[in-house]
């Protein structure tokens, strides 16, 4: 298909025209790993930043294409332009577990902070990288910045069960409280990351701070089954009546923890409280 392609465009093709998505032909080239075809296109003098889409580098950088990204970055592509949701070819790469595109961008000079999307300490953290997510720190990423849903990247690691990457956060100093959206502490809790939820808790996380549903971490863990992380934060001083959402036990009964339930009562939880929808 290469040689038809050559054919077209020796008969006039527009080489940058955008295909529905916005895309030029040689960002489809290289988002189906298509080397030849891309090569061809930049023989042709294809536009290393055309497309108001998805752009090349963030193609190869999805493919992990190395050398490709670093050629498109020799011939001029802006290493941190955003694509359409905000996101720099290093987040893409990082997202996508491409370590060796990363560290290409990273030698090219990509921005550790740049993008108004995702960021890519955040997306490191989410695939678990953790030497990466430490080269990102060393190299000025902001630890406690917060992505589009107010969390910071050592929030998104416990999310995603990665407790590597999350330690390493941790020894970088990532705040305990950080974030305006759901804190470290309540994604240890879901998780049942019992071990994280005691280390969290003695770095100072506030062990009765609520969510965006006025869920304290001990609803939370109880929510989702994780009675060792709910022991863990009951030892820790979590409040039994705590939060002005769901309460704990309202969560505990509702997933027929019949011992947790005894114990929350012992403990003084309010038998007859109503929950936020009155029950």
């Amino acid at each position: 298909m290469v040689e038809v392609m050559r054919e077209l465009l020796e008969k006039g093709a527009d080489v940058d025209a955008e295909d529905g998505k916005g895309r030029s032909a040689l960002t489809v080239a290289l988002a189906f790993g298509q080397e030849a075809a891309a090569r061809a296109l930049l023989e042709a003098g294809a536009g290393m930043n055309a497309g108001t889409g998805q752009r090349p580098v963030h193609a190869a950088a999805e493919k992990g294409m190395v050398e490709m990204v670093r050629e498109l970055v020799d011939k001029g592509a802006e290493v941190d332009a955003e694509d359409g949701e905000g996101r720099t070819a290093l987040t893409v790469a990082l997202a996508f577990g491409q370590e060796g595109a990363a560290r290409a961008l990273l030698e090219a000079g990509a921005g550790v902070n740049a993008g108004t999307g995702q960021r890519p300490l955040h997306a490191a953290a989410r695939k678990g990288m953790e030497e990466m997510v430490r080269e990102l720190v060393g190299k000025g990423a902001e630890v406690d910045a917060e992505d589009g849903e107010g969390r910071t990247a050592l929030t998104v690691a416990l999310v995603f069960g990665q407790e590597a990457a999350a330690r390493a956060l941790l020894e970088a100093r990532a705040g305990v409280n950080a974030g305006t959206g759901q804190r470290p502490l309540h994604a240890a809790a879901k998780k049942g990351m019992e071990e994280m939820v005691r280390e969290l808790v003695e770095k100072s996380a506030e062990v009765d701070a609520e969510d965006g549903e006025g869920r304290t971490a001990l609803t939370v863990a109880l929510a989702f089954g994780q009675e060792g992380a709910a022991r863990a934060l009951l030892e820790a001083g979590a409040g039994v009546n705590a939060g002005t959402g769901r309460r704990p036990l309202h969560a505990a009964a509702e997933r027929g923890m019949v011992v947790m339930v005894r114990e929350l009562v012992e403990k003084s939880a309010e038998v007859d409280a109503e929950d936020v929808r009155g029950r």
